[in-house]
């Protein structure tokens, strides 16, 4: 990333916080509660190791926000992912063409396990597509992308796509989570919990990026949760 795309994605991620931070907050954030089980911290995501666009830093501030609130039960950190996180939701949904509070809904409703997960998938956005690869801000192919990302949460997944929807417990649409696998023969990726909407590495010559599972793939999706 060059240091003027650097400087240009700060700027566009501050400005998508500090607009976060003047939204109405939700009762859920309003009044701190802690979530009812304290999943396994998640590695926080150095800037060299994030992808080339401009949601990617607030999507690792979020991440940041989590960590400090596990560390110390922090409130305010709280408030601050519970933030960040819907804000993350209503710029993919933006992207896609879909009702960003659908979105949100999806987000707020799957377990925090999951939606770190997806906040860690989008600080890859940009990172270029390679085969046999999984290297954060360098490179993915499809398995490689979802193994790391799940990785960063401690959950170890094998390493072909095959392999992983395999290893994960079955799921339809009506009960998949935002951050379980989506996969179809040959590609696996992340769902976002509304109208197979994902995120994945697709092919050479593109890079990680929001999408759609392709209508000649919708009958064959499976997908899978890796906690089980």
């Amino acid at each position: 990333m060059t240091l003027r795309r650097l400087a240009h994605t700060s700027l566009i991620a501050t400005a998508l916080v500090v607009g976060a931070a003047s939204l109405p907050l939700p009762a859920a954030a309003a009044s701190v509660q802690a979530p009812a089980i304290m999943p396994a911290s998640v590695q926080s995501v150095a800037p060299s190791e994030r992808g080339d666009d401009a949601l990617v830093g607030l999507a690792a501030s979020g991440i940041d926000a989590w960590s400090a609130y596990r560390m110390a039960g922090d409130g305010p950190a709280l408030q601050r992912y519970r933030l960040v996180r819907d804000s993350v939701a209503r710029a993919a949904a933006h992207r896609l063409g879909i009702v960003p509070a659908r979105m949100v809904s999806a987000w707020r409703h799957a377990d925090v396990a999951h939606q770190l997960v997806i906040l860690t998938a989008f600080t890859q956005l940009g990172t270029p597509y390679h085969a046999y690869q999984r290297r954060p801000g360098q490179g993915f192919d499809c398995s490689g992308f979802t193994s790391w990302v799940w990785g960063r949460t401690g959950v170890v997944l094998n390493r072909t796509s095959r392999s992983q929807i395999r290893a994960a417990a079955d799921r339809t649409p009506d009960t998949a989570q935002v951050g379980d696998l989506a996969y179809y023969p040959g590609h696996v990726m992340l769902y976002l919990g509304v109208d197979n909407a994902i995120i994945h590495s697709p092919q050479t010559g593109r890079s990680v990026s929001l999408d759609f599972v392709g209508s000649r793939h919708t009958r064959s999706v499976r997908f899978g949760n890796p906690l089980g």
